[in-house]
């Protein structure tokens, strides 16, 4: 098992000195949470956002990672047209990078 960590360390060290998606996805503990949180819901709001990470993060921190997450194009926001005060969040463009260091950590887990 320990073998098992130090390689998803590694994995995580690696990709901490790229300036590529995971990058952007590991850069902090609230960035991952706030991804990840994005991710399982396909869409989420800002508001919810701030519910489900009360005492994780401050809004301010949430906005900031939402904001550097859009100009770096890795999540989109999308307007609700019928309450334009709505605005959903998803990463459908860091998608696959996100399935395939599953699948990389996965194989990590299961071998």
């Amino acid at each position: 098992m320990y073998s098992k960590i130090l390689k998803i360390s590694k994995d995580l060290i690696d990709h901490s000195h790229n300036k590529d998606e995971l990058s952007y996805i590991f850069k902090t503990k609230t960035h991952a949470i706030i991804i990840f949180q994005i991710f399982g819901n396909k869409r989420i709001t800002y508001e919810d956002l701030c519910k489900n990470l009360i005492d994780v993060a401050s809004r301010t921190t949430i906005q900031s990672i939402l904001i550097e997450g859009v100009d770096r194009k890795y999540l989109l926001k999308e307007i609700n047209q019928k309450d334009k005060r709505k605005k959903y969040y998803n990463c459908d463009n860091l998608k696959a990078v996100i399935n395939e260091w599953f699948q990389r950590n996965k194989k990590i887990f299961n071998s």
